[in-house]
């Protein structure tokens, strides 16, 4: 009798172990998942700030559509200039397009498992990607307004540069608060990375 209740109490604390062990294991293995996901993110976040200065830049010649003899005469330099200019920042989106979904799906993957706090600390960051985008739209939509003709000393089209570029040393006020915004944002995933601040 004393025997088969020994045996029911060791059973009963093998199985509580048991559980214990599991539940361990499944927060351990969520932990690391936890901490992989929000390294990524922090990784993409980083990733698509970069792309956003690159996409911001002057054109570089290399980028410029070579034109056929035939299509530099029926078209004039200034054609010429509007058509590469308007081709290569259409390029630039496409490419900034990538890094935008790699970093949507990172930050995805975050919401994912802890919540959408994430989610609301990396919103601001997301808008200013927006007004990137937004800022070479306009500049294409001006290029490519042949109601008027515009040069590339065109005052319509500094302008627009103006606002486009980034500056040389890169602490043009759009540049400084992505940069800003997104470093708030990786301040909320700091817990899930095991460390105290962004710098290490």
């Amino acid at each position: 009798m004393i025997k088969d209740g020994l045996l029911g109490v060791a059973a009963l604390v093998t199985t509580a172990i048991a559980i214990y062990g599991a539940r361990m294991w499944k927060r351990e293995l969520a932990g690391k998942e936890v901490y992989a996901a929000t390294k990524n993110l922090v990784k993409e976040s980083h990733l698509l700030s970069r792309a956003t200065t690159k996409a911001r830049q002057p054109i570089q010649e290399y980028e410029r559509k070579i034109f056929s003899d035939d299509e530099v005469k029926l078209t004039t330099k200034n054609e010429r200039w509007r058509l590469s200019e308007a081709d290569a920042y259409k390029k630039r989106i496409d490419d900034l397009s990538i890094a935008i979904e790699r970093y949507q799906s990172a930050l995805l993957d975050v919401r994912v498992l802890v919540g959408s706090k994430v989610y609301l600390g990396f919103l601001p960051f997301g808008r200013l990607v927006t007004e990137v985008i937004h800022r070479i739209g306009n500049y294409i939509a001006i290029i490519q307004d042949y109601s008027q003709t515009v040069f590339p000393d065109s005052p319509e089209i500094l302008e627009a540069q103006q606002g486009l570029y980034p500056s040389e040393n890169l602490d043009d006020d759009l540049t400084q608060k992505i940069s800003d915004v997104r470093e708030e944002g990786e301040k909320c995933l700091l817990s899930f990375l095991h460390r105290t601040s962004i710098r290490g």
